[in-house]
Parts: C-alpha cells; structure tokens; sequence
C-alpha cells in the first residue's frame, strides 16, 4: 500500500538523525509497527510506560487515539 502525507521537513530530519534511520520509509514502517504494538497492548487492557535502566522514574505514555480502544475493553464492546 502506498501512503502520502506531509510532514515538517525539519521534524523528519530531527528524527532520522535522532533515531539513527536514514530511509524515510524505514522510520515510517518502525513507527507504524510501534503503534500496532501499542494498540495491541491498550486492547488487552494494558498501559504504555517508560523508566529508566533502573526500572525507576517511570512514566506513563498516553497516546490519545488508543484511549477509544482501552475503553472499548473495559465496557466489553471490543471491535
């Protein structure tokens, strides 16, 4: 499937230099594949968070479009 959209040249630059991706069409697929995990997980009922090494400092990260599909799962009317 071919999909076009515009984004911030900069935006892109930052985060292919950031990531260590060069290829726009690998940094695309990568995120795309984080966000089919990420709805996998808020399916299940689980949350996203981050900490550091240490398991310390951890934080919790929303992703507004997934809080349809977690509140699909607590009231039972699951896609």
């Amino acid at each position: 499937m071919e999909i076009r959209l515009t984004v911030d040249d900069d935006f892109m630059d930052r985060l292919k230099e950031e990531s260590g991706i060069e290829n726009s069409t690998q940094l695309v697929s990568e995120a795309l594949s984080l966000l089919k995990f990420a709805v996998a997980e808020a399916r299940k009922g689980r949350v996203l968070i981050s900490a550091d090494e240490d398991g310390e400092n951890v934080k919790r990260i929303v992703i507004p479009s997934l809080e349809p599909s977690l509140q699909a799962k607590f009231n039972g009317s699951e896609n």
